[in-house]
């Protein structure tokens, strides 16, 4: 079994466990035109910090900026543009976090920027969900109790 079946299974694969609710960065920007700046390399740099160079690397907004050489308030906007911003990926199905792991500790050999056009497509079709904060936070709640006793709420 391949490293990344693991992973998807560790994960779920979720890419066809609903209906999609329609493609995000679908529509095109001015923006991005004149910076030229696509979405899957802004999804790749910003939200998996992927670097040019291939591995891995945290980088902030500045970082992302100055690598497309724009600043902070252009790469924002194009956030928003191509439905990337953090409102967008709260709201949606898409296991972020699970990507972001899974591109920092992949092995070596595997590109990484081939596994992020992988979730680059996952997020695309994710299905938007409403978030019911007060019940997620009941259940975090919950959950610290059982983990650290009670008092812990």
């Amino acid at each position: 079994m391949s490293w990344k079946q693991r992973n998807r299974d560790r994960r779920g694969d979720r890419r066809h466990s609903e209906a999609p609710s329609g493609p995000r960065a679908s529509r095109p920007s001015a923006l991005a035109e004149q910076h030229g700046i696509e979405p899957f390399a802004l999804f790749c740099a910003y939200h998996l910090g992927i670097t040019a160079e291939g591995s891995y690397r945290f980088q902030n907004i500045h970082h992302v900026a100055k690598r497309f050489g724009t600043n902070a308030g252009v790469i924002k906007q194009l956030l928003a543009d191509f439905d990337m911003d953090s409102d967008t990926i709260i709201h949606t199905n898409f296991d972020m976090a699970g990507a972001q792991v899974d591109i920092m500790l992949a092995p070596e050999g595997i590109n990484r920027t081939e596994l992020g056009r992988e979730f680059y497509e996952q997020f695309r079709v994710a299905p938007r969900r409403a978030r019911n904060w007060a019940k997620e936070l009941e259940e975090d709640a919950r959950a610290n109790e059982r983990i650290f006793g009670p008092g812990r709420r």
